[in-house]
């Protein structure tokens, strides 16, 4: 199940816990961490939030030859099977999985144990098993509540700035030379937009803000 939910396209992924592996040969896949981040998209300031998983594997093994992957909740029973991998390598690691796995609507991510399993192209396979927790409390927080509670909670304060085109021009801390949209020009004078986003230490629970246009008003 894919959809796009928000203007910004890149993923963020945090390290989990315990990892097991079960292998039946030397040409299985060789995963060696799990990284998964709860993401929560606001697209307007009034809305409940969207939610959204992504799980991420690091590999020693070839990226390339996986095909598949199937994620199960055992606490729920949720099942997500799908073959459109993302694949990412830089300075010699290796990340796959997937940055937008939903549930139906109304119903929210589960938390509890998950069952991921990694398949080559000729199916042979490896398991892996990590524990995914938030704050589910997010689910009826609107974009204005949210940052204050996340604030509250010592997350983190980053922002994402665009073009016109939807190009980034920045993403990091939101300084105070971000504070406000006159910073935000005065430094990108072809800023046209940005969106604010909060998450916790490891990136476990994201919050990503609705976008907002670059506008100067008169007391600006």
């Amino acid at each position: 199940m894919h959809r796009k939910l928000s203007k910004l396209k890149f993923f963020f992924f945090s390290l989990a816990g315990i990892i097991f592996f079960a292998s039946c040969s030397q040409s299985v896949p060789e995963l060696t961490k799990s990284n998964y981040s709860v993401v929560f998209d606001y697209l307007e300031e009034k809305d409940l939030p969207s939610a959204r998983l992504s799980v991420f594997m690091e590999s020693e093994s070839d990226i390339r030859r996986y095909n598949r992957i199937q994620i199960t909740s055992k606490e729920s029973g949720f099942i997500w099977d799908f073959d459109e991998i993302s694949k990412l390598s830089s300075n010699g690691i290796q990340w796959a999985g997937n940055t937008n796995l939903i549930v139906p609507q109304n119903e929210e991510i589960p938390e509890g144990l998950y069952e991921i399993i990694y398949y080559n192209a000729d199916e042979k396979n490896s398991v892996v098993y990590m524990t995914i927790s938030y704050d589910t409390n997010l689910y009826s927080m609107t974009s204005e509540e949210v940052s204050e509670y996340m604030k509250s909670n010592n997350a983190i304060s980053e922002i994402v700035i665009y073009d016109a085109d939807g190009n980034i021009l920045y993403f990091g801390n939101k300084t105070q030379q971000f504070s406000n949209v006159r910073g935000i020009w005065n430094t990108f004078s072809n800023a046209d937009s940005y969106q604010e986003i909060w998450s916790t230490p490891g990136r476990f629970t994201i919050c990503i803000l609705p976008l907002k246009k670059v506008e100067l008003s008169v007391e600006e």
